[in-house]
């Protein structure tokens, strides 16, 4: 029967537990999720505590991951901090015992470098046992992902070969960290800049379409006299998105600055972004809502009669439905040929099977509305 080498299998396993130990935390995270959603659905159906039972259990099957991220996050932050430092230590012990294995030992002792003391002791197991420290550090980093240890395997790689000692290249290595964590610091401040100026024009681009849903309302399509109109408000508004669209393409082309060509790309990705905002959510000069608005404004203005012109009508028009929405009590259409004809030619219904434009005289006698309407071109 073959000897169980007992040292080989828990490096085995030890290995096994430092490659997947992430993806056993989430899968741990997901399995006692289940299970709470499973005993709860067993035997809390009818209980008044089912659903947060049922909640609590998918926040555990989320746990995992948040622990995942929040612990790769604090790694990675002190892998900024401590990296550097443990280089230095790393190189001055490699000189004095000319070991890597000795070295990593020596330099693990004394437990310096904070939440990265654990990942240190394992590139240290590693190179006990055989592996070589670049392949360790790899290995370590598959999970953690930390661009300054990116950096690092990237100048062992290149300086291996070179006959510059190794503790020369670690120390020179740990000067290179801090000049590098100087430039991320920048790129990551710019790359802040760069979204925050989306994120800006955002918030400002909804903002705008709130105040033209909020008080747009309070402006009449049309109008005969000196008065700002809904249009020219609508207008002024996008007029206002255009304008900081090309201030933000502008600020966003500054930081990054790679291609000339890139301004206008964003430009008109902006561009699209505000036609359809505008599109979908601002309200469009229909024929029955500019009817509706005109007939409230005579009555607040104490006005006998208004003209629109070349107002677009998408669907047939009913005076019912004009009346359930103004101040109204009856609204009569009159064809604008046969005004003459009074009430004995009034309709309560103009069907529209097709998009028309129309041609309005609206009149108001007491509580009663004459719209005396034409087609036009």
């Amino acid at each position: 029967m073959k000897k169980i080498n007992i040292d080989e299998v828990s490096k085995k396993c030890t290995l096994f537990f430092y490659k997947f130990e992430y993806q056993i935390l989430v899968l741990s995270g997901i399995l006692c999720g289940l299970l709470i959603i499973y005993i709860t659905n067993t035997h809390f159906v009818n209980s008044k505590i089912y659903y947060l039972l049922f909640i609590f259990g998918l926040v555990v099957s989320s746990l995992g991951f948040l622990l995942e991220y929040v612990i790769k996050s604090f790694k990675k932050k002190a892998i900024e901090g401590e990296f550097s430092y443990f280089l230095s230590d790393l190189s001055r012990e490699y000189k004095l015992a000319k070991n890597m294995s000795i070295a990593l030992a020596n330099t693990t002792m004394n437990n310096t470098y904070g939440s990265i003391d654990v990942d240190i002791k394992r590139i240290a197991n590693r190179v006990s046992w055989g592996d070589s420290f670049e392949n360790a550090l790899k290995n370590i980093n598959a999970n953690i992902n930390s661009p300054i240890i990116k950096h690092s395997l990237l100048l062992l790689r290149t300086l291996k070969n070179s006959s510059v000692p190794l503790d020369k290249v670690l120390n020179n290595i740990a000067k290179d960290i801090n000049v590098y964590k100087q430039e991320t610091q920048k790129t990551k401040y710019f790359n802040n800049l760069y979204y925050l100026s989306i994120i800006f024009f955002m918030i400002f681009l909804f903002v705008l379409v709130y105040l033209n849903l909020l008080i747009g309302n309070k402006f009449l399509w049309y109008s005969s006299t000196e008065i700002m109109t809904r249009i020219f408000f609508d207008n002024f508004l996008l007029y206002i998105a255009l304008l900081l669209s090309f201030f933000t393409a502008f600020v966003m082309y500054s930081i990054k600055g790679v291609k000339s060509t890139s301004f206008i790309k964003y430009v008109l990705v902006f561009f699209i972004i505000i036609v359809v905002l505008f599109q979908v959510f601002i309200p469009k000069p229909e024929a029955e809502g500019v009817l509706i608005e005109t007939i409230d404004n005579l009555y607040d203005t104490n006005l006998s009669n208004a003209t629109l012109n070349k107002i677009i009508s998408l669907k047939s028009l009913s005076s019912k439905a004009i009346v359930d929405d103004s101040k109204a009590e009856m609204v009569y259409f009159i064809p604008l040929d046969q005004q003459n004809c009074g009430i004995d030619c009034a309709k309560y219904t103009i069907l529209v099977a097709d998009a028309v434009f129309f041609n309005f005289e609206i009149n108001q006698l007491e509580n009663e509305i004459f719209i005396y309407y034409e087609i036009t071109k």
